[in-house]
């Protein structure tokens, strides 16, 4: 069982999490999809402070061109996806380090906004997972992946 499935059949609780996989995107999107899943993939490889975040934030989620770019939206939006309806949620937001060595304040921001929405989603009934891959060293509040989950 991979990693992702974990997720998929809820095994751990909903949260953010630094996620030690090295599944491919295309290995994520299908495992999610086969569940009936939306999977957002937020690639930080140029993010580096609070305007990129943003900006691959809303291109990750496909959010409506209305949607503007700051804090405020940004939250609201992802405590909506109303334009992506699914059995739950996953994002999985690579190369984080470059945010977080960049900008420890925006990131701190960014996955505290995340760590709400998990809870938000939580209480709707419906599951929303963050799975952040390269993060490094961080201030930030990000789960460690249990040992009890698949490898």
């Amino acid at each position: 069982m991979s990693k992702l499935q974990a997720i998929l059949q809820q095994q751990i609780a909903p949260g953010v999490y630094r996620f030690p996989s090295r599944a491919t995107r295309a290995t994520l999107y299908e495992e999610a999809e086969e569940a009936g899943w939306q999977l957002f993939y937020l690639d930080g490889a140029e993010v580096d402070d609070k305007a990129s975040f943003l900006t691959a934030a809303r291109d990750a989620f496909a959010m409506p061109g209305y949607v503007g770019s700051n804090w405020d939206a940004f939250e609201e939006e992802i405590n909506a996806l109303t334009w992506a309806p699914a059995a739950g949620y996953g994002v999985v937001f690579d190369d984080a380090a470059n945010l977080d060595d960049e900008d420890e304040a925006t990131f701190a921001t960014a996955v505290d906004i995340l760590n709400t929405a998990t809870e938000n989603w939580r209480q709707e009934g419906k599951p929303f997972y963050v799975l952040v891959r390269g993060a490094g060293r961080t201030g930030a509040d990000l789960r460690d992946w249990p040992d009890e989950a698949a490898d």
